[in-house]
């Protein structure tokens, strides 16, 4: 038997979650377009941003003015957003999101003279009289290649093997700042596919992170793994284990995700997930949703949670027609 009012608030905490992502979405486009005054309404008017590339601001139009001061007028401009999770809880909302960014001017040949750039985020929001606004973001650049004369002001420090003297620590700490610590318990947990796609989002994070004590929670205690380069991998334990090995090794990683396809039958299902690798764009394929590897999956439901007992990673650029899931 359904509770009285149950349906109600259903409906009212998942609409929490789109009008979380509709921000997100608006935010992006207006930072995209360069209007400066949608990308400041996207945040509460005492709103504080860390960004690890620009520095610290407070205050929406700040943000804003700093955001869009930080990069050239390009021809192309393009901030595409992935392996988006936000865990709500009252009047409060925590979220971690990649980004891929692409800054292009058209050469007379046709090619693209770009910077290419991607990062994480993660996002507090609140919930106004005027809807949800960002009122904490932290950015994390983590990689970029190509022409950085698209880039105004920004620091490259930090994201390597070593430690150099201009090195400033990240503007996120996983353990303190990621939704899965900060709203563990969140009051809606999306559709049955939303939950079985998070399962990669929160692996992928955590990886990419270095958040060990999170990537323990992905994998069964039984599950077994195919991965480049250790192959066969037996345990949850032997798996959490040689991908710590793989990570401690890199200065940063990015596991951003396209597409995913899943079906659930009770307290099991099945994934496949298409892996977003960047590549040298042109015109035409730079809004094609390209991907160079995808991983097969199966996952179990334990105790409300779902997690990889058997994955396998395959390398090879496929392209999806697919939109990506947020």
């Amino acid at each position: 038997m359904t509770p009285p009012n149950a349906t109600d608030d259903l409906r009212e905490t998942a609409s929490e979650r789109s009008g979380i992502d509709a921000v997100f979405t608006a935010f992006r486009t207006a930072w995209q377009s360069r209007d400066q005054a949608a990308l400041a309404g996207c945040f509460t008017p005492g709103a504080q941003a860390h960004l690890s590339h620009l520095g610290r601001f407070t205050d929406a139009s700040e943000i804003a003015a700093a955001l869009l001061r930080s990069t050239a007028e390009t021809d192309l401009t393009r901030y595409r957003a992935t392996n988006s999770y936000t865990a709500v809880s009252g009047t409060t909302a925590q979220q971690s999101a990649y980004l891929l960014g692409t800054l292009a001017d058209e050469r007379a040949d046709g090619a693209l003279d770009a910077l290419l750039f991607g990062g994480h985020f993660v996002n507090t929001y609140v919930r106004t009289p005027e809807g949800w606004r960002i009122d904490k973001i932290r950015f994390d650049l983590d990689w970029q290649h190509g022409n950085r004369d698209h880039a105004r002001g920004w620091s490259f420090a930090g994201r390597t093997p070593d430690w150099p003297d201009d090195r400033t620590p990240p503007a996120i700490l996983s353990e303190l700042d990621a939704p899965w610590h900060t709203v563990p318990r969140p009051t809606e947990q999306g559709s049955a596919e939303e939950q079985v796609a998070e399962a990669y989002i929160r692996y992928a994070w955590a990886l990419d992170q270095a958040d060990f004590g999170l990537l323990t929670t992905a994998f069964t205690a039984d599950a077994k793994a195919d991965l480049i380069p250790f192959g066969k991998l037996n345990s949850g334990r032997d798996i959490v284990a040689a991908l710590k090995e793989l990570r401690m090794g890199q200065p940063s990683m990015q596991h951003a995700a396209g597409d995913f396809q899943v079906k659930v039958s009770g307290d099991r299902a099945t994934m496949d997930v298409f892996r977003v690798v960047p590549f040298a764009p042109t015109k035409e394929t730079l809004d094609a949703r390209v991907h160079g590897a995808r991983y097969e999956s199966r996952l179990r439901r334990e105790n409300g949670l779902w997690k990889f007992d058997w994955l396998d990673y395959i390398p090879g650029w496929v392209q999806s027609a697919e939109h990506d899931r947020r």
